[in-house]
């Protein structure tokens, strides 16, 4: 079984006690043995969207940061390698850069990603496991659309940009 990534939106329906929350619950669940893992920016996502946007005080964030934690959430910092994945998807698929960090380690690790975000979703593609009551998008998965480039032009760009790729592989 592969690895979840599991993004903000998906996990903060299981501190909340969403509707989804079941469902959420049940996938994690699934997944523990092959691996829960996150960005290190989900951590501040959680904190943001329960203080910020929910109001909570600190003692219920950290009973909330405290509960995902324990069900064993690995943790992956960010590189350059993964800096640059990031760069590439935010421009590919007009992702923020957040979202695009939950993608670019999904694509890492060749793992699903677990998410209640439309938007992700679709740039997931079929990695995806949407949450919620989107979870039957219709709409034709993203695909890479070209682009001009923007990448450095200066000597042996290419070069570093294929040592980065490769690191992340």
């Amino acid at each position: 079984m592969k690895p979840l990534v599991l993004d903000a939106s998906a996990a903060l329906k299981l501190v909340l006690a969403d509707e989804e929350s079941a469902q959420v619950s049940a996938l994690v669940e699934e997944r523990l043995a092959a691996g829960i893992v996150v960005p290190s920016l989900f951590w501040l996502e959680i904190v943001n969207v329960l203080a910020r946007r929910h109001g909570y005080p600190g003692s219920v964030v950290l009973e909330a940061v405290h509960e995902l934690e324990s069900l064993g959430i690995r943790t992956v910092d960010a590189d350059s390698a993964s800096v640059l994945a990031v760069i590439d998807l935010v421009e590919r698929h007009d992702l923020s850069a957040y979202d695009a960090a939950y993608l670019g380690l999904a694509i890492s690790l060749e793992a699903d990603l677990a998410t209640a975000d439309r938007r992700l979703a679709v740039s997931a593609g079929e990695r995806a496991l949407v949450i919620g009551p989107d979870a039957g998008i219709a709409e034709e998965r993203a695909t890479y659309r070209p682009r001009p480039a923007t990448w450095p032009s200066w000597p042996d760009a290419g070069a570093y940009l294929a040592e980065l790729r490769a690191a992340l592989a």
